[in-house]
């Protein structure tokens, strides 16, 4: 069993702060669209850049694994809010990714990667909404 923690904290009126991991203390609040300041983390986002990041870190734990060879990862994640019967929820995540292989040959174990990492990110099977998650492999003389 793994134990994840952080704090966050409020006085009256002043900005939400939370700390983890060791990370300094940042802002939290809502999103500027609720009223929410520029320079504070929204929890919305948060999730949507912990799915994204956390499907990062497993594509290149399966790309290390399968040892192939990858010279740069680039990743945009979106995550769709609607209004359900339940209320405001996520409905879906969405994380399209583009890697440069730094040597030839290794592209056809991309899809095998993919979907490991997609099968085996946490945060992501954790969550009730669909994530999907597509990567495409970019020219070696492309940049992500």
């Amino acid at each position: 069993m793994e134990i994840f923690k952080n704090t966050v904290h409020k006085d009256s009126d002043q900005v939400a702060t939370t700390v983890m991991s060791g990370i300094r203390e940042t802002k939290v609040g809502p999103p500027l669209e609720y009223g929410g300041a520029p320079d504070a983390l929204n929890p919305e986002e948060m999730l949507v850049a912990s799915v994204n990041s956390c499907i990062m870190l497993v594509f290149y734990h399966f790309a290390d694994k399968y040892k192939v060879d990858v010279a740069s990862y680039h990743s945009d994640a979106e995550g769709k809010v609607e209004k359900t019967k339940n209320g405001l929820r996520f409905t879906n995540i969405e994380v399209k990714a583009k890697v440069r292989l730094g040597s030839a040959g290794s592209s056809e174990k991309i899809e095998q990667i993919t979907q490991l990492a997609e099968k085996y990110c946490l945060v992501s099977g954790s969550l009730t909404c669909p994530v999907q998650y597509t990567v495409e492999v970019a020219a070696s003389e492309e940049g992500c």
